[in-house]
């Protein structure tokens, strides 16, 4: 059992890492952090709340 935590946790780490890869590649090519909200997502968690919501249906 220990064993399997052990190499989970190696995996979620290994995980952790290559998603901190991706925040500063995006964050070299875009110029901004890839966590900060945007006032359009702003806006739209206000309207939707924390859990999204289901988005309008275009006609």
């Amino acid at each position: 059992m220990a064993v399997a935590v052990r190499a989970l946790q190696e995996q979620l780490e290994k995980a952790k890492e290559s998603l901190k890869n991706v925040d500063e590649n995006i964050r070299k090519l875009t110029g901004r952090d890839p966590n900060d909200v945007r006032p359009i997502q702003a806006r739209l968690l206000a309207l939707s709340g924390p859990g999204g919501g289901e988005r309008p249906r275009r006609r």
